[in-house]
């Protein structure tokens, strides 16, 4: 009676799971998931408590460190950025955040869409990975409240130079835009937008952008943008470079551009430039 009962779960959870999957795969006009967006971008530095506090300098001094590694997490109001030592200078992978995630429906779905994936150790996400070998992670929405962290005092003279609201987009080098506009459509949903030889895709409140790769760069991560509240442009530009940041022409005007300590491109859009 108890293996009946435990069989006829286990149908009925796989029967949901199918039934979650093909909700998505049919939602025409849809992004594939119930996307909230962007939670987190997490990259390798050459020295995790200074790239810390550069972060905690520009965006606020919400900081944990990991209790287990040298891994800091900074906070970017609904989003954040995690850093941590890596044997080279790069992105590790982006995150996009589910509502209401079931990672037993997302592998059912994304074995519908014949794509690869790859659990995370903790079973609780995992990561599909692109033409280009760029890692996205799919997990729960608001990944910040479940971070294995304590709060960590970082110095940081003055105020932040912004108040982050999150992560408005991120914009990736590919090496083949239509190849890349097939896999991400999968997850996403149709492409929202084509401008500036740029495609978009909707991932709830943010954008997932492809640009070809320009010559002298590789593909991966062009750059991650951070909504703000209101700010002066000159003043944070000043503050900025007093922060040792890399201050770069700007591509749309009153969004600062700038490099951490790494080189890593960051834009920062307020409220009428988002």
């Amino acid at each position: 009676m108890r293996s009946g009962a435990m069989g006829r779960r286990a149908a009925l959870g796989a029967m949901g799971a199918a039934a979650w999957a093909a909700r998505q795969a049919t939602a025409a006009g849809e992004p594939g998931f119930g996307f909230r967006g962007l939670d987190h971008v997490e990259f390798w530095t050459a020295d995790v408590e200074k790239s810390a506090g550069f972060y905690a300098r520009v965006f606020g001094p919400t900081v944990l460190k990991n209790r287990r590694t040298p891994r800091r997490y900074v906070k970017l109001g609904s989003g954040f950025v995690a850093m941590d030592k890596g044997p080279e200078i790069r992105v590790d992978h982006v995150c996009a955040g589910i509502e209401g995630f079931q990672i037993a429906s997302l592998h059912s779905y994304l074995e519908q869409q014949g794509l690869a994936y790859k659990d995370y150790p903790s079973g609780k996400d995992l990561y599909v990975t692109d033409p280009d070998g760029t890692r996205l992670q799919l997990g729960a929405a608001d990944s910040w409240s479940g971070l294995p962290g304590d709060p960590e005092a970082v110095a940081a003279a003055g105020g932040p130079i912004f108040q982050p609201a999150g992560i408005d987009h991120i914009l990736l080098n590919v090496s083949d835009v239509a190849k890349a506009e097939a896999f991400y459509e999968k997850i996403f949903g149709p492409v929202t937008q084509r401008r500036n030889n740029r495609t978009w895709f909707q991932a709830g409140k943010s954008r997932v952008g492809l640009l070809k790769t320009p010559g002298g760069q590789r593909a991966g991560v062009n750059h991650y943008c951070v909504l703000a509240g209101a700010f002066n442009y000159d003043e944070a530009v000043r503050k900025l470079t007093e922060a040792g940041a890399q201050v770069e022409k700007p591509e749309i005007a009153g969004a600062p551009e700038f490099r951490d300590p790494d080189g890593y491109l960051v834009q920062v859009m307020g409220p009428r430039t988002a």
